[in-house]
């Protein structure tokens, strides 16, 4: 009796441990819903990426901004040749766009957008980049065809989605040809972190979608850019970029070249005032040279960007422009470097803007009894720019040229690397030669996001 009482209580351990066993392994086993979605995903996962090498893949993106400038009226010391500017408060873009890339060494691009042309125009279409890429090619590297930017320096090359202001500062804008339709070839040495760009250009501008026979469109850009960053480290967060550039721009039928300045005030060609600080158009010019050299540093939080250029229309008709530009992240957060362009790239935020409902109020809560867990990231910026042409006369009068100054500076406040808001205080002072010489302050705000 007293053994079978044994023998019970030792099968009823067997048991009670057998079962205890059964139970955590089958914890470890996902059930079969979540077994079945996992196996779902990732066969969905290996037919994409075995599609893009039978077909182009789709990535739809785009970018809103939304914009508000206070423009104060021009101060004149003498002379009344600037006009009162406009306040402005609306959309200064809204872009769309698909790219992708397929059949193992394509890569595509099309976008389009919407902006003003001037205080005054109606809404327009925008040709924007258009292109197509073919990559791994024997000698030339990366091949590119189709409508997009001349690469003039380290700030225009980059995209508006990472540029510190609201604006790039003059100089940058002066300086720049824009997007031309043309081709070209970016060749990538050590490891990518050395990048030279070679390219031929039309003259003539093809940003509004239309067909065009104008015989301009036979002048060329030719243009060349090589990067190198010898220093790169905290996951491209902390680097040393070192650039140049050249760019000709051909005009053997010896037409006129006009180049507008406008200040620093326009809003992508939304706000602007109605007339320019100065206006250059040197006569009887059959080519055209430009250079020049960017330097960027980051050690994480903080950076400094500055560039210079110069141009010549020959007979000693030159004129010169730079910037420099310094930023600080108060988060301690940092911007990115992106070898494949040779610029900026996106910010890298420790936390993104976060809020939660509390189900009861309390001193960390607002009135609607929200808990802000993190505020994002902010960044403060300050900029100066100059240009400098006076040695370049409208029609080779001795009136025409002139010069400005800029300083630039704001606050970014990150909601997430997609999202932020901007803060911005903009001071610009202007001479034309015999005609004026004045200033103006601006304050603007924005609202971008991208997709």
């Amino acid at each position: 009796m007293k053994t079978m009482k044994y023998l019970c209580s030792y099968v009823l351990l067997v048991l009670f441990f057998i079962s205890g066993i059964r139970q955590m392994v089958l914890a470890q086993i996902p059930d079969y819903d979540d077994l079945a979605s996992r196996i779902s995903a990732l066969e969905k996962t290996k037919e994409d990426k075995t599609d893009t090498k039978k077909k182009f893949s789709v990535k739809v993106g785009g970018r809103v901004y939304l914009d508000t400038v206070n423009l104060s009226s021009p101060h004149t010391e003498w002379g009344n040749n600037v006009t009162s500017p406009n306040n402005v408060l609306g959309i200064r873009e809204a872009r769309l766009g698909v790219s992708g890339e397929g059949f193992e060494i394509f890569d595509y691009k099309a976008e389009f957008g919407l902006e003003y042309g001037s205080a005054s125009s109606n809404v327009s279409p925008r040709l924007k980049d258009v292109y197509m890429g073919v990559k791994n090619l024997p000698v030339l590297d990366y091949v590119r065809v189709g409508h997009y930017k001349v690469e003039s320096g380290l700030n225009y090359v980059n995209s508006s989605r990472n540029i510190t202001a609201m604006e790039r500062i003059t100089p940058v804008t002066f300086f720049s040809p824009g997007r031309r339709f043309g081709g070209g070839s970016t060749y990538y040495f050590a490891q990518d972190q050395i990048r030279f760009f070679a390219g031929i250009f039309a003259a003539q501008k093809m940003d509004d979608i239309k067909y065009s026979n104008d015989d301009d469109n036979r002048n060329v850009i030719v243009n060349t850019r090589f990067t190198m960053v010898p220093y790169l480290a905290g996951e491209g967060t902390k680097y040393l970029h070192f650039g140049g550039h050249y760019l000709y721009y051909g005009n053997p039928k010896g037409k006129g070249n006009s180049f507008s300045y406008p200040n620093q005030a326009k809003v992508g060609g939304f706000a602007r005032t109605s007339g320019n600080w100065y206006e250059i158009a040197p006569s009887n010019v059959r080519d055209y040279h430009q250079g020049g050299l960017e330097m960027l540093w980051s050690n994480g939080q903080f950076s400094v960007q500055s560039e210079f250029f110069a141009g010549s229309f020959g007979k000693g008709r030159d004129m010169y422009g730079g910037y420099i530009e310094v930023r600080y992240f108060l988060t301690g957060d940092a911007r990115t470097y992106d070898k494949k362009t040779g610029t900026l790239g996106n910010i890298k935020m420790k936390k993104n803007l976060a809020a939660k409902v509390e189900s009861s109020r309390s001193r960390h809560c607002d009135n609607n009894g929200y808990v802000i867990k993190s505020f994002g990231a902010l960044e403060t910026f300050f900029q100066w720019g100059f240009t400098d042409t006076d040695r370049v006369y409208f029609n080779d009068a001795k009136s025409g040229g002139g010069r400005t100054t800029d300083i630039v500076t704001g606050l970014n406040w990150y909601w997430n690397p997609n999202t932020r808001m901007m803060f911005e205080y903009v001071h610009s002072d202007g001479t034309r030669q015999n005609a004026f010489r004045g200033s103006e302050d601006i304050f603007g705000t924005s609202f971008r996001f991208f997709f």
